[in-house]
């Protein structure tokens, strides 16, 4: 039998972009990981290191407040090293510098405080922190106020410095270990915007904190976005952009929403009737087009509907049957992480023989399709050598060919379509 999609007695060849099996990428500075330190005698702490642990590894068996996904340890390289009463084998400055950027989360309880050395190597640790001009961060977590206290008192004025919070300003104890998980995913993703504006290499988020487009059809799917709203804005480190409240008095309200979905991070409320919506349709081109990242929830009551007609298939599903809207942040926070840690990978990849001096680099996040593909030829400047990459694995056979197609129709001479694994073969 003939392979699928080629002539009869004719092999499949793969397009050349294929890395062969065993050509590893280019070795980079791995942009982020995550140091967990807890006492292992102290159980109070576990709810907590579980949730943060499958924030990062996902899985298929989640429940509760926490949703399945990629693992963005296997998926991303995302390393989560976890520690426990005794000090790390190595120094903490060279811990730290082993990646672009490092979070250190400490679950503060009786019994860590309990271990000197370890104090003693989360002081020197601290103060590394401070002097790393933002590139580092520290996430201490008390497991109530008074070891907060005591947690400072035991070291000096160093630790007196450093801010800590008691997971009991983190609402109802149940949401609490995943209240952390997401502080802990929003807390990754603003040091990665941070290091992508210092690099300079694409254009990013300048701010900290994520905003969310929440598109929604009026005729059903007001009051769950009206949640969904209120939910966020309880959150002090959120922020939303709602199209009922940030559109100014006399502005170009399409020109801003088109603005709005470019620039955020958008949450499709599906709803029976979502896909009908003219508004809801543009909406989701918009997003496809800009190839923003996005989060789905599905949450439609009837049991059996036609093949969709927007592009839905790159973006997360999440539903809500029990109207757990933490489940949706928690996908989004997970979806904004993956986004900038691919475009912080990319920015390092600037600094290996890959990318020649002089290149400018279109970054997606994701295999874009045709309509974001064919924006960023638009966009692209005619001079320099313009590189589009996107993550591996390549696209596949008749994709490629088409995509490579709308490169060398739209964009500058030269410009080629790539995956850090396919630069990394060229250039072996």
């Amino acid at each position: 039998m003939s392979a699928p999609g080629t002539p009869s007695g004719q092999p499949f060849r793969p397009p050349r972009c294929f890395p062969v099996p065993d050509q590893r990428p280019m070795a980079t500075a791995t942009p982020l990981q995550i140091l967990l330190f807890r006492h292992p005698e102290d159980r109070e702490t576990v709810p907590y290191e579980d949730a943060i642990v499958n924030a990062v590894r996902g899985g298929k068996d989640l429940g509760g407040y926490l949703t399945s996904g990629e693992d963005l340890g296997e998926g991303l390289g995302i390393q989560l090293r976890t520690f426990g009463k005794e000090r790390p084998p190595r120094d903490a400055a060279t811990m730290l510098d082993e990646t672009c950027h490092t979070l250190v989360i400490v679950l503060i309880d009786s019994a860590l405080l309990g271990s000197p050395d370890l104090l003693e190597w989360l002081e020197t640790c601290w103060t590394h922190v401070r002097a790393s001009n933002g590139r580092h961060a520290a996430l201490p977590l008390a497991m109530t106020e008074r070891l907060a206290g005591d947690f400072a008192s035991k070291r000096n004025s160093s630790l007196g410095a450093l801010q800590i919070r008691s997971v009991d300003t983190f609402g109802e104890r149940a949401a609490r270990p995943a209240m952390v998980a997401m502080l802990m995913l929003h807390t990754c993703r603003s040091l990665l915007a941070r290091g992508l504006a210092r690099a300079a290499a694409t254009p990013c988020e300048s701010s900290d904190s994520l905003r969310f487009f929440i598109s929604h059809a009026k005729v059903d799917g007001l009051p769950l976005a009206q949640a969904l709203k209120h939910l966020i804005a309880s959150i002090d480190w959120l922020s939303a952009f709602y199209d009922a409240k940030d559109l100014p008095v006399g502005c170009d309200w399409q020109l801003e929403l088109e603005r709005g979905v470019g620039s955020s991070l958008i949450i499709m409320l599906r709803t029976d009737g979502y896909d009908a919506r003219p508004w809801c349709q543009q909406e989701v081109r918009w997003s496809d087009s800009y190839a923003t990242p996005a989060v789905l929830v599905d949450a439609r009551t009837g049991l059996h509907y036609p093949a969709p007609s927007l592009p839905f298939d790159r973006a997360p599903m999440v539903r809500i049957p029990d109207g757990n809207l933490m489940r949706v942040l928690f996908a989004a926070l997970r979806e904004g992480l993956r986004f900038l840690y691919f475009k912080r990978r990319v920015a390092e990849l600037r600094q290996t023989p890959a990318v020649p001096a002089g290149t400018l680099l279109y970054v997606f996040s994701l295999a874009p399709s045709m309509p974001a593909l064919l924006r960023a030829c638009r966009s692209l400047q005619p001079g320099p050598r313009h590189l589009i990459v996107y993550p591996d694995p390549p696209l596949g056979t008749g994709v490629f060919e088409a995509a490579n197609a709308l490169v060398s129709d739209y964009a500058p001479p030269g410009t080629q379509l790539t995956t850090p694994n396919t630069l990394a073969v060229e250039q072996g």
